[in-house]
């Protein structure tokens, strides 16, 4: 697809128009402002996740500044016991009353030194789960104390449960959860759905309003997933309070923005990246993922879709909904909003304005008013392509555009942007690029395969970005990776035999594991092959009974399911398309797909398709897409306007062959501070560098153990100002896994 034809696109139709008010609202703050702040709600001990409630990764301290941060140094390393291991360490430590909190993967609780890194204790989920480890993403933990400041609480989610610990000794505090003599609370009650059903994880911790602990989660994406609500329970007692449902029940507002099925399954929704508070306001935000059943496709699940891919704004105490803006509609293109809300005020000549600012994998910066959801900038509802997909889909047909800020990323691959990193790159990837159908984002999958621009990694992922209040200016680290999104047709089941356990297993497979693993268990990089599976049928069980690394658990598919995917997963001969099903018997009979997984059966005639999201790379494994592959971007978000942009991070492959400043792909959050510096990390160099916040130029790097795949925290113990950082590998980039916690200082 030409620009010129990508232009007349978005410009000729006569049905552009502005929605200023498309976002739907149950009433006006009255601005009543709440008087209880909690003491670590401010920008300098970083005692929260991301620095304070409101997300805006600031600190006000200034010791280490453009002026000597080339003076700073290694203060001290601590390491875990035991081997380095996946998925790595996403934590950004919190730093309360001189101790500092982060969680292994293996999900032990860790509380050190903050000013010296010696271990002080560690709390231990295994021994309270009969000694099953639980390997996961844990992004950060939540402290609570009561309006005294007693019954201080390190609260951390373990999977599916979540545990209360003293916060000076790491004991664990029990009676605790919904049940007499409860140890946790169980995260698969308080759902509209039986609790044997659910499968939740939680990878990035919840928040805290006075005594009201308020809890995210991260849902499977396939056919029977789990409903991504928001829950609020007792900080003293786990005493259950509240729920908002992300995926409407009859009677509510928004169940009309879908095209229910009798007998399929909807879940996710859900706000996986975590939320966020104002204090005053009595307010919770998150913003939520794409809705499921099914992923890249929503045959199923036709309409707007509400509350997927929205920005809430709930009262903190009930649960109410105060207002939601949805950035996308009918979400097919897997764009979650990873990071919560950031909640800032900009400052201009006209006075101050509360502004929530979401950003996701989206090419898009939306800023909303915090009071009312409305855009601050105007937003088009763009007609967006409705060709090329597949039967089953109805794109939803307009999508907000923002006028302001610019795209933060390309919207779009063209030819012109094919890498031109060596003349092999450019041909390899023109070959492909042939292949496959285009155009500009929001252009559904397709079954010869779409490339998507940006790709499922962004943009913009989970860590967020950092405000500086001085200046109203966001600085956010993005990807630009582009995807291939490719369906598969799913044969029909046969309505007069019974499915054989391959069978049943393929169709387990095919609606659970397909889009990470692969057609016929061929692998879909980074995620490995699973058609020479070197492993006991035991050692697969028990996988899915855990999870293991990035791969979330299937602990709630009964045993018979199990040993459907093991004997799938053991049989080499099982159809190309990978299907897994026998074909119809009858013509006349109408076509019915059907299947099985951790929430239940479900079953549909709308057809069923295996989604697979491909990175479109070179043929060294680098996107086919021109650099730069990864920047950080400075943002004013009360004019509107991107004010400079720097590529971020390099690989190392590339520099042996002399190819540098290409930017990567990211996976770490920045911080920004009164000393005028961005500090970051995230890159598969393994290196954390120091930018300024004026022009983006680099003052200062230093290479990790492992790579920094999380955001830094900034704090300050007995007068000396400290930057640390968890360098865990492993994660989405694949480098090698590290142990190691590291905090910097200017000697």
């Amino acid at each position: 697809m030409t620009r010129l034809k990508a232009l007349i696109f978005y410009t000729s139709s006569l049905f552009i128009f502005i929605f200023l008010g498309c976002s739907r609202k149950e009433g006006v703050s009255d601005n009543k402002k709440n008087d209880q702040v909690s003491r670590l709600e401010n920008f300098r001990d970083w005692g929260i996740y991301r620095g304070d409630k409101k997300a805006t990764q600031y600190s006000e301290l200034d010791q280490i500044n453009t002026e000597n941060i080339h003076l700073l140094e290694k203060a001290w390393e601590y390491q875990y016991e035991g081997d380095a291991e996946s998925p790595g360490i996403y934590s950004n430590p919190i730093i309360i009353d001189g101790l500092l909190y982060f969680n292994t993967p293996r999900m032990e609780t860790v509380a050190l030194d903050a000013a010296t890194g010696e271990e002080v204790w560690v709390f231990d989920p295994a021994v309270y789960n009969d000694g099953k480890i639980v390997r996961s993403r844990s992004r950060g933990l939540v402290y609570w104390e009561d309006e005294n400041g007693n019954n201080q609480r390190i609260f951390s989610a373990v999977r599916d449960r979540l545990y209360a610990m003293d916060a000076k000794t790491g004991k664990l505090i029990e009676p605790f959860g919904q049940f007499e003599d409860s140890k946790f609370i169980d995260l698969r009650h308080n759902l509209p759905i039986p609790p044997e059903l659910a499968d939740i994880e939680i990878t990035t911790q919840g928040v805290v309003y006075k005594d009201f602990l308020i809890i995210p989660g991260r849902q499977p994406e396939g056919n029977s997933a789990t409903p991504g609500d928001i829950r609020a329970y007792n900080a003293l007692t786990g005493e259950f309070k509240w729920i908002f449902n992300t995926i409407p029940l009859p009677g509510q507002f928004g169940y009309d923005t879908w095209k229910w099925e009798e007998d399929m399954i909807y879940g996710a929704a859900n706000p996986w990246g975590g939320l966020t508070v104002d204090e005053e306001r009595g307010w919770v935000f998150a913003a939520t993922g794409s809705a499921a059943g099914e992923f890249i496709y929503g045959g199923s699940r036709i309409g707007e879709n509400l509350f997927a891919n929205c920005v809430l704004a709930l009262d903190a105490t009930t649960g109410e909904r105060k207002w939601h803006y949805q950035v996308i509609h009918h979400d097919i293109w897997d764009y979650d909003l990873p990071p919560s809300p950031m909640l800032v005020t900009t400052t201009t000549e006209e006075g101050t304005r509360d502004v929530v600012v979401q950003m996701g994998k989206l090419p898009f910066m939306f800023i909303l008013d915090r009071d009312t959801g409305e855009p601050v900038f105007p937003v088009l509802e763009m007609p967006v392509p409705a060709f090329g997909g597949v039967p089953g889909e109805q794109p939803y047909p307009t999508q907000p555009w923002p006028i302001k800020p610019p795209p933060l990323v390309r919207t779009a691959m063209f030819e012109s942007d094919i890498t031109d990193i060596t003349p092999e790159s450019h041909a390899y990837v023109l070959e492909q690029f042939k292949k496959h159908r285009t155009g500009p984002v929001y252009t559904p999958a397709s079954v010869e395969g779409t490339i998507t621009t940006p790709g499922i990694h962004g943009s913009v992922e989970w860590p967020g970005g950092a405000f500086d209040p001085a200046t109203n200016v966001v600085f956010v680290a993005v990807n630009e990776l582009p995807t291939v999104h490719t369906l598969t047709p799913i044969a029909p089941d046969s309505p007069m035999k019974n499915m054989t356990p391959v069978q049943r297993g393929a169709s387990i497979y095919n609606t659970n594991c397909a889009h990470c693993h692969g057609i016929n268990k061929a692998g879909n990089p980074p995620f490995p092959a699973l058609n020479n599976l070197k492993k006991s049928d035991r050692e697969i069980k028990e996988i899915l009974e855990n999870g293991y690394g990035e791969m979330p658990s299937f602990s709630n598919l009964s045993d018979d399911e199990k040993n459907s995917i093991i004997a799938y997963l053991n049989d080499n001969t099982t159809d190309t398309e990978g299907t897994g099903a026998a074909p119809t018997d009858s013509a006349d009979q109408t076509p019915v797909w059907s299947g099985t997984g951790s929430g239940g059966d479900w079953k549909t005639t709308t057809p069923q398709y295996i989604n697979r999201a491909r990175f479109f790379v070179d043929h060294m494994g680098f996107p086919a897409i021109k650099p730069p592959w990864g920047q950080l971007i400075a943002v004013d978000v009360a004019k509107g306007e991107i004010l400079w942009k720097v590529p971020l991070g390099e690989y190392p492959e590339l520099v042996k062959m002399g190819i540098r400043n290409t930017g990567t792909e990211v996976f770490g959050g920045p911080v920004v501070t009164a000393g005028n510096i961005i500090f970051v990390a995230g890159t598969p160099d393994e290196k954390i560098r120091a930018f300024s916040k004026h022009d983006g130029a680099l003052l200062w790097e230093y290479k990790l153990p492992a790579g920094g795949y999380a955001t830094p925290s900034v704090y300050m113990i007995n007068g000396k100002q400290y930057v640390v950082i968890a360098a865990g590998g492993s994660g989405k980039l694949g480098t090698p896994p590290g142990k190691s916690v590291i905090a910097f200082a200017i000697p």
